[in-house]
This record gives structure tokens, C-alpha cells and sequence, in this order.
């Protein structure tokens, strides 16, 4: 796909190996940069690791955006001429083993536990008040060397709400809830709006907006913007030399670029890539020292949307079994029914690397342990995440250890000389989603049109 912005193979031709601006990798923040900074006057190139750009999502009908706190999702929606439909959350939430959810959103637990996950929402969501994006250690006295696992159980957590918040960071991080940082995890909940928020969003409850596709529609209809063989595939980045005059790439396959300014479309692409000069002291960490988790989905087509005539919502967690959330992905409009469920990397990656067939039906008895044995056998099932039996993950996770945090409240993401930094896990709002990779990508174009006036005056005029 997209072959009218690829620049397929080894060997781009000669004369597009260099451009004013360089981002590797061609995720949404990269794409919404590139787009960005071509509407501005600047050329650029993309460089892609991969030998294809994979429309993320395009298995799924389309995912729901929230019009008021993601604004700049649903503009670019607009702006790009796709549909946005007004979609309202009915029903109840189910979790596995405990069943439909009460009417005030509690899960029907006994009574202990009940107690128990009301007084851990709130005390969560009280601390996540007392974050402040922009100095993220601020709570390290208090919280620094404790787990998410730990948190909850300092706050009153009972060992069945420890399940649930296991599934909420599997769900969200791609990693158990002992393996991620108290504090990482409530910077990444302060940065969408709290727990509540949080909780809503996994669940895609409320009024809210469903976009067609997903993000990987809008990935589609960026790249098709694009100036023709702005992208070049096949071109995993191993190697950036900056001078005060302008920056050298090497790729693996040996290709020489060069220019300007680069933009890293995703920071753990320091992790494989080497850096003269190297990187700052507060960026260090980024070599080695974080946790990466990573998140797959499976779609279940069916012919009814079945969970709505039962009075479910479509939500659901998954306790005891590859799948740790569920979610309706249906779009009514084009008579197409689907649940999408999240099966985290980690723990369950080992174990489902090479099933195939099986893994497609153990989620399918999943759900009928989730939802009831008299759930119908879904029409189709879709693995997009699985490539010749090799376990592909669809989205990836940056969970920051506590005592990074430090690094990070001193460098607030800065550039590295000519070196700028995007991707979700960079922005200081909606972390890890689609609202934060847009943000991070207009914040990247903007320092490199920001950094470049002095160079280029002629763009003076377009800031």
C-alpha cells in the first residue's frame, strides 16, 4: 500500500538521500511531522525500518476518540476529510469471573472488595491531582520506589482489585502492574486526565466520537499528503553524526543521508542507534536503563452485535487468560460487528509466539468465559499481529523507571543539538494515544521550524 509515497528497496535515488529535515520512523507523530513541515516549505524525508508501512488498525472498523479532551485528534480528522460520527456508551461492563458491572460503574464485587476498589479509585485519583507534568519526581519521597502493585495495596487494595489494576497496566502498558513504577504510572494517568479518565478511556465509555479506521486511517491519509517518495523503506537507522553544519544518517544498509535538523518519531530508537556526540547525561537512560512493554489486538467479526441485546456495553476485563481487555469496535453504519481484545507482550508473548489457530480460539473460549457459555462463535477472526507465526507487536510501551524521573523534570525532552524528539511517550498529554502522538509531532515540526528561521528566513513568515 501507499506506493505513490514509498520509496521501496535499498537504494533511494540519489538525489533523495538528503533534505532540510530527516524523521526516522514513520509512525503517526512522524507522518504528522512530515506533513506538517512540508505545509510549512521544508522538504524532508521519512525513514522507515520496515520494508512496508503497515496501516495499523485497518483490521479494526475504527476506535473512539473523546470531541472535548482530544481535540487535536478529531481536527485532524476533519482536516483530512474522514468522518467523525457521534457514538454514545450504553450498557454495562463485565469482568471476567465477576460478571456485569452495577449501575454506578462498580464492578458487582463482594462487599470487602467493593469497599476496597471505590477507596483506591478515589485515594488514585487524589494523588494523581497532586502530579504535576512537568515536575514528575515531585512525589519520589513519597512514592519513588514503590511498584503500581504496591501502591494500591498501600492504599487499601484487596487482592481482587490487585487483579484489576494488573489488567489495567497489562491493557496499557503491556507489562504486569509489580514490573511498572507507581510514579510512571500516575505521570501517564495525569497525563489524560486522571484515573476516572483513564478507566473511561479503556473502556471507551460516554459520549464520544468514533473515527473510522482508527489512527491507522489517519496515518493513511497523511502519507498519501505527502510530497511523492517522502518516505523511504527498508531504512533502519543505525548511525547519527551531527556537526554544527548539519547531521549525518547511516542506515543499515548502508545508505548515507544528511541534513539539518532530524526528528526521532519514537525516543527508544536511541536504544539501537548510535549517537556522536552522544546523548546528554538526562537522556542517558534511554540507552538501556527503561522498561518496554507491548500491547496486541485481536478482532472478532460477528454478524450481530450480540453483547448489546444481552445489555453489555462491550467492554470488558479479561482476568485469566491471554486477553486482558475487550472493547467494541463495531461500526453500525456499515453493518459491520466486532470486539477487539488486547492481549499485552510480556507474560503471554512466550506462550502465544507461534499458536496461531490457537491462539484464536483460546480467545474465543475466552470470551465465553468473560461474557457467558452462550456467546456465538465469532464469524471471523483477525490476527494482525501475527506474521508467519511470529509474534509482531502492534504497539509498544516506554515505562520509566522512578529514578529517571529526575533526568526527565531536567530535560523536559529537549533537542540534542540537531536532534528533536516525538512520539506519544514524549508528550506531556494523553501519553501512549493517539491525541499524544499528534501533540508531540506539532511540538517537534515546531522546534525544527522554530530552530531553522535563522537558516532558512523565508519561513519567517509561515511560524
Amino acid at each position: 500500500m501507499y506506493a505513490s509515497n514509498e520509496c521501496r528497496g535499498h537504494l533511494p535515488p540519489r538525489d533523495r538521500t538528503s533534505a532540510q529535515v530527516i524523521i526516522v520512523g514513520a509512525s503517526l507523530s512522524g507522518l504528522q511531522a512530515a506533513f506538517q513541515l512540508q505545509q510549512a516549505g521544508l522538504t524532508c524525508l521519512v525513514l522507515e525500518a520496515e520494508n512496508v508501512i503497515a496501516p495499523e488498525g485497518a483490521h479494526i472498523a475504527g476506535e473512539i476518540v473523546h470531541s472535548t479532551t482530544q481535540p487535536r485528534t478529531c481536527q485532524l480528522a476533519r482536516d483530512l476529510g474522514v468522518d467523525l460520527t457521534t457514538r454514545q456508551g450504553s450498557g454495562r461492563d463485565v469482568i471476567e469471573g465477576f460478571g456485569a458491572s452495577d449501575k454506578d460503574g462498580i464492578p458487582q464485587l463482594v462487599d470487602n472488595d467493593r469497599r476496597s476498589f471505590a477507596r483506591v479509585r478515589n485515594n488514585i485519583e487524589s494523588l494523581c491531582d497532586k502530579v504535576d507534568v512537568n515536575r514528575p519526581a515531585y512525589l519520589y519521597p513519597n512514592y519513588g520506589t514503590m511498584s503500581v502493585d504496591e501502591a494500591f495495596v498501600s492504599q487499601g487494595a484487596t487482592p481482587t482489585v490487585q487483579q484489576l489494576a494488573n489488567a489495567w497496566t497489562l491493557s496499557s502498558f503491556g507489562l504486569a502492574s509489580k514490573d511498572i513504577s507507581a510514579l510512571h504510572f500516575l505521570l501517564y494517568c495525569k497525563s489524560v486526565g486522571g484515573l476516572t479518565r483513564m478507566l473511561a478511556n479503556l473502556a471507551g465509555g460516554g459520549q464520544n466520537m468514533w473515527l473510522p479506521g482508527g489512527h491507522g486511517r489517519l496515518r493513511e491519509e497523511l502519507l498519501i499528503r505527502l510530497a511523492p517518495n517522502t518516505v523511504c523503506l527498508s531504512q533502519e537507522v543505525t548511525h547519527i553524526e551531527q556537526s554544527t553544519e548539519k547531521c549525518v544518517l547511516l542506515s543499515a544498509s548502508g545508505v548515507v543521508f544528511q541534513c539539518s535538523r532530524v526528528i526521532l518519531a519514537d525516543p527508544l530508537i536511541c536504544s539501537s542507534t548510535e549517537m556522536i556526540p552522544p546523548l546528554s547525561d538526562d537522556k542517558q537512560w534511554l540507552r538501556s536503563d527503561f522498561m518496554q512493554g507491548s500491547c496486541a489486538s485481536i478482532t472478532l467479526a460477528y454478524q450481530q452485535p450480540w453483547w448489546r441485546q444481552l445489555g453489555y456495553s462491550g467492554h470488558a476485563i479479561g482476568l485469566h487468560g491471554p486477553v486482558t481487555m475487550v472493547n467494541d469496535t463495531s461500526c453500525d453504519v456499515d453493518g459491520r460487528y466486532s470486539l477487539t481484545c488486547t492481549l499485552p507482550g510480556g507474560e503471554f508473548e512466550e506462550k502465544t509466539r507461534t499458536m496461531g489457530a490457537a491462539l484464536r480460539q483460546s480467545v474465543s473460549d475466552q470470551m465465553k468465559t468473560i461474557f457467558g457459555s452462550g456467546v456465538p462463535s465469532p464469524n471471523h477472526v483477525f490476527v494482525p499481529s501475527l506474521t508467519s507465526g511470529t509474534w509482531v507487536p502492534r504497539r509498544k510501551r516506554l515505562a520509566i523507571p522512578a529514578n529517571r524521573l529526575f533526568d526527565l523534570e531536567r530535560d523536559q525532552w529537549k533537542p540534542e543539538g540537531h536532534i528533536h524528539f516525538a512520539g506519544s511517550e514524549t508528550s506531556f498529554i494523553w501519553k501512549g494515544h493517539t491525541e499524544g502522538a499528534l501533540a508531540s509531532g506539532s511540538r517537534a515540526a515546531e522546534e525544527v521550524m522554530t530552530s531553522l528561521v535563522a537558516v532558512y528566513g523565508a519561513l519567517e513568515s509561515k511560524l
